[in-house]
Formats: C-alpha cells, sequence, structure tokens
C-alpha cells in the first residue's frame, strides 16, 4: 500500500512519502482533504450530543418517538397512556401477540397501554416483504420500530416483554414478562 500525503502551506508544499518510491497508484491529499476526513472520522466515532443516552429509569418519562404502526401510519405514545408494553426480540413478540391477538381490537387501548417492536435487525427485505404484511393482519395497533436509536434506552431482558408502567407520563416501575399469564396480570394491574 502506497499512501502519498502533500499538505500545502503558503510558502512551501511539504512532500511525506511512505514508502520512499511512490507509484501512479498512489492516493494523494491535501491539507482540505485530510482535514475533511479528519473530520468525518471524528464526528462518526464521537457519540451524538442529540441522541439520549441515558436507559429509562423510574421517575423519568419514555422518550418521544416518531413510528408508524403496521400500517404506515403515525403512532404516538398518548399521554394518558398507564402501560407501554416493549419488544426487542421474537421470543417477545410471541409473548405479546399470543395474547393480544385472541383479544378485540380495542382491547389495548381500553387498559390504557401501548405495544412497539423493535425490528430493526431484522434485514429490510424481511421486514418489508413478510414481517410487515403479517403484523397487517393483527387486530391491534403496533408501533414498529426500525431505527435502534429510537429504543436503545429502552432495559431490555432475553426472552422478555419489557412492561413500563406509567403515571401521569412517568415511569413508576419496569418489569420484564415472560409467560402471557404474566402479561395479563401486568395488563390488568395498572
Amino acid at each position: 500500500m502506497y499512501i502519498y500525503i502533500l499538505f500545502d502551506t503558503a510558502d512551501k508544499a511539504i512532500d511525506y512519502r511512505y514508502p520512499s518510491t511512490i507509484t501512479e497508484k498512489s492516493t494523494v491529499l491535501t491539507s482540505k482533504r485530510l482535514f475533511t476526513l479528519l473530520t468525518l472520522i471524528m464526528i462518526t466515532i464521537s457519540p451524538s450530543s442529540n441522541a439520549q443516552t441515558n436507559p429509562i429509569q423510574v421517575g423519568g418519562s419514555i422518550p418521544q418517538m416518531t413510528l408508524t404502526d403496521q400500517h404506515e401510519k403515525l403512532w404516538t405514545v398518548p399521554a394518558d397512556t398507564k402501560l407501554v408494553l416493549f419488544s426487542g426480540s421474537r421470543d417477545a413478540n410471541t409473548i405479546a401477540q399470543g395474547l393480544l391477538s385472541k383479544k378485540p381490537a380495542e382491547y389495548l387501548k381500553s387498559m390504557n397501554a401501548v405495544y412497539l417492536s423493535d425490528m430493526s435487525k431484522m434485514p429490510g427485505f424481511i421486514t418489508r416483504n413478510f414481517a410487515l404484511p403479517s403484523m397487517r393482519e393483527l387486530p391491534y395497533s403496533l408501533g414498529v420500530v426500525l431505527n435502534a436509536d429510537e429504543t436503545k434506552t429502552f432495559p431490555r431482558e432475553d426472552g422478555a416483554l419489557t412492561a413500563v408502567f406509567l403515571e401521569k407520563g412517568k415511569i413508576t416501575h419496569i418489569e420484564f414478562v415472560k409467560t402471557t399469564d404474566g402479561l395479563t396480570k401486568a395488563l390488568e394491574a395498572q
């Protein structure tokens, strides 16, 4: 590999070559290009100041999210929500769908609960062509997370739904639900 870096200064050009024999296949970087490249690298590896990095916790609130449901309609967490069910895995989705698919379409709304599922790790082709079409048959509205940054603050446990209990928009406690019976209890408890 050959690297040829040329720094332009006001008086002269400083020429750095490695190895000392340069061929036509060498890469030439001017100081402006090098500065741009280094800036892009720093932006890429530095944490975003806009992103919320702290996990949600008791006493806090659910972060604002811009999501759509399985029918590609705007989906939000209403102000009067008392329970947010979050699924970050296929096993957690199975628990939720096992119970909710047997309930009437307005069941979650009547319980002041919402359900969102993180599908960001699923390949886009599978999501668009298989997962979303099958979810459109569900009788309830489901918030679909396609960008992992939207829910990176939600705690997760393998094979469990995350149940976030709210009162007046503030988190009162967080539970991990691993069975449909546990989900029924969580829905009835709030």
